[in-house]
């Protein structure tokens, strides 16, 4: 089991969650991403060359069925929710099959409005309490898969 971290975007109080629990549960952790990012830490780095979805690519590519993937890139996490053991958003929930079409679709709809001219709220700001729903999701996740050993 490893927890593999989209590095390029994913906050920096959501990576330093994962370094703490990997080192906790003493599992590996690799985050992936592009020259544009600059990660240190206990954890092995993966660089990818610039450019729109390689580290994605990468991610999908290294991924396998006992893995954790941090991401909030709703179109990666549907591609990974067949291939690994669970796909966590830095926000703190799960994506699943229940909620990932209305992810996407709302993706879908945003985008649209913005290319019409039309404009959308951006990102809301990242509060205290979306890093204890992801330490707390985090903590559930690696135990059920510590559990399903």
């Amino acid at each position: 089991m490893r927890l593999i971290v989209d590095g390029d975007g994913c906050p920096q109080n959501a990576r330093k969650i994962c370094e703490e629990y990997a080192s906790y549960y003493n599992i590996g952790m690799v985050v992936v991403s592009s020259y544009d990012h600059n990660m240190q830490g206990d954890f092995e780095t993966i660089i990818v060359d610039k450019g729109k979805d390689s580290a994605d690519f990468k991610v999908i590519e290294m991924s396998g069925k006992e893995d954790i993937i941090i991401t909030q890139d709703y179109g990666l996490a549907s591609l990974l929710l067949a291939k690994t053991f669970a796909v966590l958003n830095p926000a703190g929930f799960e994506y699943t099959d229940s909620n990932i079409d209305k992810l996407l679709m709302n993706r879908y709809l945003g985008q649209k409005t913005r290319r019409s001219g039309g404009r959308t709220k951006g990102p809301k700001k990242r509060k205290a309490s979306d890093d204890v729903h992801f330490e707390e999701i985090l903590i559930s996740t690696i135990t059920r898969r510590i559990k399903n050993i």
